[in-house]
């Protein structure tokens, strides 16, 4: 009997311990508030980050160009200055006297010998064409005024003195050449230029590249006759006068006379509204019997029912 109190403890400490209410773990909720003000936070920081790399890009982009107009500028100033500068250069000198001597001393017979010797001076493109006049002359002197650099091609201009029949003339011409260390190579037909722009035009054998050739009749037709009005205009006109019919005027004032320009020796290219001409003619230095066989090249462009040069360049 003495354990029955015992026995009742326990079972009203059980029975107190089940009707104990069990805690629930708090559930976590989400503040809509405080979200929207993170993920505008994010949208500003966004917008102000993507704010920045565009003026970043926009500064480089700036930057870019004013550096390309800078690059743009200084080769044309370098380009102009290295036109107008006299070089002394010896193996040069030595290069073109022989030159110069081979291709103004023409003998009254061996023609091939000559043509055979000249073939050792120039690019492997240029030949001189086959109805050249070759009145018997002869090279007295030549002096080197000066080398320049025009589009990207060496130049050497010299002051010639040229015989023939006995009669002395005074010449200056450009001769188009190449150098690699101490090989040079003459890539253009020597040309009558006028010593008031020692400049220049500065052509080069990248004439004969094989271009194709118009095929529209008419307008072939049309550019020969405006070549061969041009050509008679330049070399008795001044470069005033010659402002009217191209970009940069250039005019030997009546310094040669024009011998021949044939048709067959009229090549043109291009397009219909911008044809290129390349044109091989024989002019007379005035008062003389010296003939001299060059080279011009005219890029035009279709104004009415003529054309305008646009760029002239002799080899």
């Amino acid at each position: 009997m003495r354990g029955l109190p015992k026995l009742k403890v326990n079972f009203e400490f059980e029975r107190k311990k089940k009707d104990k209410p069990m805690k629930v773990p708090r559930a976590h909720t989400l503040n809509l508030g405080r979200m929207r003000k993170l993920v505008l936070l994010l949208l500003v920081g966004l917008f102000v980050y993507f704010g920045i790399v565009l003026i970043k890009a926009n500064a480089i982009a700036t930057s870019n160009t004013k550096l390309r107009h800078d690059i743009v500028r200084l080769n044309k100033q370098l380009d102009k200055a290295s036109a107008g500068t006299t070089s002394y250069n010896p193996l040069v000198g030595q290069y073109m006297a022989s030159f110069l001597t081979v291709y103004y001393t023409i003998p009254v017979d061996k023609q091939s010998d000559r043509i055979s010797q000249l073939t050792n001076y120039f690019a492997k493109n240029i030949s001189l064409p086959s109805n050249t006049n070759n009145q018997p002359t002869k090279l007295i002197s030549a002096k080197l005024n000066g080398i320049f650099t025009v589009d990207n091609i060496k130049t050497a201009q010299y002051s010639l003195v040229v015989e023939s029949d006995g009669k002395k003339a005074d010449m200056t011409v450009n001769v188009p050449y190449t150098q690699d260390n101490d090989k040079l190579t003459v890539v253009g037909l020597p040309y009558i230029a006028d010593t008031l722009d020692s400049v220049g035009h500065v052509g080069s054998a990248r004439f004969q590249k094989g271009e194709k050739l118009l095929t529209d009749t008419d307008t072939v037709n049309d550019v020969k006759k405006f070549t061969k009005q041009f050509v008679n205009k330049y070399v008795s006109s001044s470069t005033k006068d010659m402002s009217l019919l191209m970009t940069n005027p250039v005019g030997l004032n009546g310094a040669v006379d024009l011998a021949t320009l044939d048709d067959s020796n009229i090549l043109v290219s291009g397009s219909t509204t911008k044809p290129v001409v390349t044109a091989t003619m024989t002019v007379q230095v005035h008062g003389t019997n010296i003939m001299q066989t060059q080279t011009v090249r005219l890029e035009l462009t279709k104004q009415s029912s003529t054309y305008f040069v646009t760029k002239f360049v002799q080899a």
